[in-house]
Formats: C-alpha cells, sequence, structure tokens
C-alpha cells in the first residue's frame, strides 16, 4: 500500500508600504495614411518621454510597451485613415512627481495622450514576499495539522512543495480618461499594499 498522504493549500500576507507608481502613457495620432499616423504617434510619444525626462525619470525608469496601426472608418463603412498609438511604461519613484508628470505629458501632446495605468507598487519586493511565504507555509502546516488529527494520524515529512504565485492586491486603478481633465489634481498617497502569496505543501501521514 502507498504512502498516506495530506496536500493542502495556505496562503500568507504581507503588508508593505508602496515606494514606486508605474504609469502607462499612450499617445494616438489620426492620419489619412500610415506613414502619416506612424510618424505623428512617434513623435507625440517622443515628445512625452522627453518630458518625463526633465520631470527627472532615469532612462532606465521608462520603456517601450508597444506600438501598432489601425485603419479607421467612418459610421457608413468607408476607410477614412488610420490610427496609430505608441505607449510608454514609466516607474516613477517620487509619489509626489506624479502629478507633475502627467500634468506636463498632457501640456506636450494634449489630448492625443491617454492614461491607461497608474498603479503602486514596491520597488523590491523581497522583504514581503519572505513575510508572505512564512504566513503561507505557516498556515499549510496548521491545516494539514487539523487533517493529520482528523485522520488519526500524525504529520510527517514534507513530500513536497509548490509555490501559487505572488502578487501585489490592491493600491492600483486604471484610468481611460483624458489625462488633460486629471493632470495636476491628481495627488497619489501611498497608504499601505497587500502581498499576497500561496504555497502547496504535501507531507507524509504517519502513524500517531
Amino acid at each position: 500500500m502507498g504512502k498516506r498522504t495530506v496536500t493542502v493549500t495556505g496562503t500568507g500576507h504581507a503588508a508593505v508600504t508602496p515606494d514606486v507608481v508605474r504609469l502607462d502613457l499612450r499617445v494616438g495620432h489620426d492620419a489619412p495614411d500610415v506613414a502619416a499616423a506612424l510618424a505623428g504617434a512617434s513623435a507625440g510619444i517622443t515628445a512625452v518621454g522627453t518630458v518625463v525626462r526633465e520631470q527627472g525619470v532615469a532612462d532606465a525608469d521608462i520603456r517601450t510597451r508597444d506600438a501598432g496601426v489601425n485603419q479607421r472608418w467612418d459610421n457608413t463603412g468607408v476607410a477614412v485613415g488610420f490610427t496609430a498609438q505608441q505607449s510608454l511604461a514609466v516607474t516613477v519613484r517620487e509619489l509626489a512627481a506624479v502629478g507633475r508628470i502627467l500634468e506636463s505629458a498632457a501640456a506636450a501632446v494634449g489630448n492625443a495622450l491617454l492614461v491607461d495605468q497608474v498603479r503602486l507598487d514596491v520597488a523590491d519586493r523581497s522583504a514581503g514576499l519572505r513575510e508572505a511565504r512564512d504566513g503561507a507555509f505557516a498556515d499549510a502546516k496548521a491545516k494539514a495539522e487539523q487533517y493529520a488529527a482528523l485522520s488519526d494520524a500524525r504529520l510527517g515529512v514534507v513530500l513536497g512543495v509548490a509555490e501559487g504565485g505572488a502578487a501585489p492586491v490592491g493600491g492600483g486603478f486604471k484610468l481611460a480618461a483624458m489625462a488633460r481633465d486629471m493632470a495636476g489634481g491628481m495627488p497619489v498617497e501611498g497608504g499601505d499594499l497587500e502581498i499576497t502569496t500561496s504555497v502547496t505543501v504535501t507531507w507524509e501521514l504517519g502513524r500517531p
């Protein structure tokens, strides 16, 4: 007869203080042809990158996310041109600078700028992850000990451990409005951010 085992999943949490803001900024440009649409979007996102750098964001904290172009039609189904879009992911390490950055970017390209996401995050999650993993394993062990007792058995050695993944919870919000309408009036408060992780552990069950 094979070994008796018990497999349970535990969840752990850790409260951390956000110290960065992740911005996803996008610029769109309409034009009669593909080349002009791409050129306009490229010029717009370049202008956004310039003002972001002027606000003190380092090159290492700015990266291109994606770019694309789509054809446009009017309400009768007739092709009327093309829309190109380019986007940047920006990591802001000074929370108080987020409003200034959005205001400057909106001033540079007007309503062509859209803010797809503003998300609070932690630059270094290692300490929070360790705390969350400790909690997840403790939670799993407590469950396993209960099941062992209910099965009239003793919890033995660990046979396997699999992490289910970790993710920050809370502190994020999406925006799909024109940046000019919100820039300058958008304070970002750090608050608390929770890191949650889960772990699945298998123990051998022995005789009591």
